[in-house]
């Protein structure tokens, strides 16, 4: 890959990861590399600096249809040295009422892209080959239900998705071994890095319905009158991560494959704080002040997941990473944000911050 300015393209810009990382590019390494960010219907992105402390900065997107014919023209236009395919259809139950667009968002699109970065050539750089690193999730696994396969997961561990969205990303990432390893036509073979992870939130999500690890705190709104208590589930062990950090381990993989032609596999980024959504709650009431007494006047933790919500899709009770693998490929072991810390910087400035996005 070339080393003098290179160029990473980041799909998915305007999602929570995707903006975490086009951020921290932009902060950081705005001299080293050239950054394209790319959105379908959000084209405008907020990027919030010093937690909310002072003015966003407006960050303009280039529009791609990642399922349109333009996506080949893109690629060869601007010639990007790494693309990091954040876009997809993330949300587990919203895959599940609109299935056959979601599949190929996460498969057909990622499909075609690994195809560009192997087959993408350049008249002056005779070893031009992007890297494709896509963002895959800890739902490959089925957390022993039917496997017997138990966590924690290493990257070579039995995958058995129990949903449609596990099925979907292992479906991407057998997409991405396949057409990597598929040298036909006198074609060598790309070099894809797929990162599995676990739920996400965002440190600057202004919509709590943006993150499953957020999105209990609706029941805590002021607009909240309902005399019902919220069933929230209390049995399915998470391992919430912020997408900052991820966003930081992207950018030590990105790093390591400008210095290591060889890099390339699977691997998993995930905090190693463990909780259930029920147990969040409870944990981001105490960071606002808010009384346990309020909390269960609203709220009330569940162990069937049926009963916190009787339409959702089937999910493992726990999904547990093990990030050994990675920290060894990139010589060095990353130091997540403690939960208590990372989720007191995401619910800062509630409710006003999320009832003014409203």
């Amino acid at each position: 890959m070339s080393t003098s300015s290179p160029t990473i393209l980041i799909t998915g810009a305007s999602g929570m990861l995707g903006r975490a990382l086009h951020r921290l590019l932009l902060q950081e390494t705005s001299q080293t590399y050239n950054v394209i960010g790319i959105g379908f219907s959000r084209l405008t992105v907020n990027h919030y600096h010093e937690h909310f402390g002072g003015a966003p900065k407006t960050v303009e997107l280039l529009q791609l249809n990642l399922l349109d014919v333009a996506t080949t023209e893109f690629i060869e236009r601007h010639r990007p040295d790494i693309i990091v395919h954040c876009a997809a259809q993330r949300f587990p139950d919203a895959f599940e009422s609109n299935i056959e667009e979601s599949i190929q968002l996460n498969v057909d699109s990622t499909r075609h892209l690994a195809k560009l970065c192997r087959e993408s050539t350049s008249p002056s750089r005779p070893d031009y080959k992007p890297l494709l690193i896509y963002i895959s999730t800890s739902y490959v696994f089925d957390g022993g239900i039917e496997s017997k396969v138990y966590p924690p997961y290493m990257p070579e561990s039995k995958a058995n998705p129990i949903n449609s969205y596990g099925r979907s990303k292992w479906n991407g990432e057998r997409a991405i071994r396949e057409v990597m390893n598929d040298a036909t036509n006198n074609v060598s073979g790309g070099r894809g890095i797929i990162v599995r992870v676990p739920l996400l939130y965002g440190e600057d999500c202004v919509k709590l319905d943006e993150s499953p690890a957020l999105e209990m705190l609706k029941v805590l709104l002021p607009s909240s009158t309902s005399a019902t208590k919220k069933k929230i589930d209390d049995w399915a062990l998470r391992f919430p991560t912020s997408c900052e950090d991820v966003a930081r381990v992207l950018k030590l993989m990105i790093d390591h494959a400008f210095v290591d032609n060889q890099f390339s596999g699977t691997y998993h980024v995930a905090s190693p704080h463990g909780i259930t959504k029920f147990g969040l709650l409870q944990l981001q009431s105490r960071l606002l002040n808010i009384s346990k007494d309020e909390v269960d006047d609203r709220a009330e933790g569940v162990d069937d997941p049926k009963a916190a919500n009787p339409s959702a899709a089937p999910r493992p009770q726990c999904t547990q990473l093990n990030c050994g693998d990675t920290w060894a490929a990139l010589g060095k072991k990353f130091e997540f944000a403690p939960l208590e810390e990372a989720m007191g910087r995401a619910t800062q400035g509630f409710p006003r911050r999320f009832l003014d996005a409203a």
